[in-house]
């Protein structure tokens, strides 16, 4: 498709369309982040399980970015709709079998949700953005975070209702209407939106848009070697750790400090959708100033933002202070959801659009190798939301301070390699 054979407010329109229908299926993929609710009722289903369920969800946070690899590899060879139909399976599929096999043991957790589930919102989260994102292409920062939104304030508005919903009926049956759900709206997309026509740019009227689709020697680089992304993936990984440490155990931490009893019974669910509301509307928040004044104010707001709210969990944990560790939870997803749309950002911006879908998920990697360094100082250290999660929080502060110096270095590389693409560009 050519964009010579629509008009101008054809293509405005469908790119209103396109974007409001992703950002309602991220909406539901964002379901993922919710663990901390649906951990609770399975918990209580099964208490042996409790001491592992906070792994499952870092598990899962693993299998999401290594599977956006496979899935960038299926758009390339095949297409974005095949990719999202494939994941659309996957997401069913995992969701279907946890509630049936969770029983059995632990491990069919870690398996059909972690990874089968996990890998399925991976893939379709990777193709999606790919899809969406170049039909604008002067807004590819607000773009990626009105899409990464819906992503983000899943928890509270699907993860409280799910909730509720347990309320009512097993959690198994909520399990297999969120795979009903998830199924028909994915493959309603994949069969609506269409990929952005060659030349939109142009269409658009955006000078810039239209020489960034020109060959640059610099941006053709290969993602893994260059300096620019490991100082980047160095920032973005313990940005990412700070966040996933909260967002997988919320609830559990509001139970640790009693603030469903102090403050109203179901207070932890409620926490989990405001971290979750923080989290989507930093994605838009962050992808403006990407727009308007680049990357680096982004990472280093984000970086000392991290600092605080991991010293302040910390201390709130040390001297059980509710309203502390209330206002830390919430605003570490202000840095938490820049990183997702950065990724977006700096993957376009530094590397170019031929190897897009690609380059996004080698740079979304950095959610597992955060998962990872959870799971490691879980291992040792034991739940953030235990007796010693003072600990914990305090590590991942002093990992912050290391965010936060990085970006100077990062940002002599980046400026110099940016000016070598805007020469080869002119």
């Amino acid at each position: 498709m050519d964009a010579t054979t629509l008009t101008l407010a054809q293509i405005k329109g469908r790119r209103i369309l396109y974007l409001v229908f992703a950002t309602v299926t991220l909406l539901v993929l964002g379901l993922i982040y919710a663990w901390s609710i649906f951990a609770a009722p399975i918990g209580r289903t099964f208490e042996a399980y409790q001491p592992l369920l906070p792994q499952v969800f870092q598990v899962s946070m693993f299998a999401f970015c290594l599977s956006a690899l496979v899935g960038a590899q299926i758009v390339k060879k095949f297409s974005a709709k095949a990719a999202i139909i494939v994941a659309a399976i996957l997401m069913a599929v995992g969701f279907v079998l946890t509630a049936l096999l969770a029983g059995v043991d632990i491990w069919m957790l870690f398996l059909f949700y972690g990874i089968i589930a996990g890998s399925g919102c991976g893939i379709a989260y990777n193709a999606i953005i790919s899809l969406v994102n170049p039909w604008f292409p002067d807004r590819i920062g607000l773009c990626s975070g009105i899409m990464m939104m819906g992503f983000g304030i899943s928890s509270l508005v699907f993860g409280s209702l799910a909730n509720a919903l347990f309320g009512i009926m097993d959690w198994q049956m909520v399990f297999f209407l969120i795979a009903a759900v998830a199924f028909v709206i994915m493959l309603a997309l994949a069969f609506v939106v269409k990929p952005a026509p060659q030349g939109i740019g142009a269409t658009l009227g955006i000078e810039r848009a239209a020489a960034a689709a020109k060959s640059s020697p610099t941006q053709q680089q290969f993602i893994l070697k260059t300096k620019t992304f490991w100082f980047y993936s160095v920032w973005s990984v313990i940005i990412v750790a700070c966040g996933l440490a909260i967002i997988g155990t919320a609830a559990q931490g509001a139970a640790r400090l009693e603030l469903d009893t102090t403050i109203f019974a179901g207070f932890g669910a409620l926490l989990v959708g405001l971290i979750s509301t923080m989290n989507g509307l930093s994605r838009i928040i962050n992808g403006a100033i990407f727009d308007k004044m680049g990357l680096l104010p982004v990472m280093v707001l984000s970086a000392i933002l991290a600092i605080a709210c991991m010293l302040g969990l910390s201390a709130s944990l040390a001297v059980s202070l509710g309203p502390l560790y209330i206002v830390a939870a919430i605003l570490v997803a202000l840095p938490y959801g820049s990183v997702p749309v950065m990724a977006s950002a700096f993957s376009r911006q530094r590397f170019g659009a031929q190897n897009f879908a690609m380059n996004l998920g080698i740079t979304n990697c950095c959610i597992a190798a955060a998962a990872t360094v959870n799971l490691i100082i879980n291992a040792i250290f034991g739940s953030p939301a235990g007796e010693n999660g003072p600990i914990i929080y305090g590590i991942l502060a002093a990992l912050a301070v290391v965010a936060f110096l990085i970006i100077f270095v990062f940002n002599r590389a980046y400026k110099t390699d940016l000016a070598a693409i805007a020469k080869e560009l002119d």
